[in-house]
């Protein structure tokens, strides 16, 4: 509780401080950037890849099996 009433203090004087270099700059008064079509992004990614989801399922499944039978397995 004591911290707080000096830490509030400082925050709320700092808060106030200037800042020259973001005050010059202004506000951005140019137009928005035009939004373009993404057919042409997608053309120059090229083909997509299969879903390897499928893959990657069989072969936790293949291992969840053979983790299984490593307590069975005898030295």
């Amino acid at each position: 509780m004591r911290l707080t009433v000096p830490v509030l203090l400082a925050a709320s004087l700092f808060g106030c401080a200037p800042f020259p270099e973001i005050d010059a700059m202004g506000p951005d008064t140019g137009p928005p950037p035009q939004l373009l079509p993404i057919d042409d992004l997608l053309a120059q990614a090229g083909a997509q890849t299969t879903d390897p989801g499928p893959a990657v399922a069989a072969r936790a499944a293949r291992l969840k099996a053979r983790a299984a039978a490593i307590p069975n397995a005898a030295p």
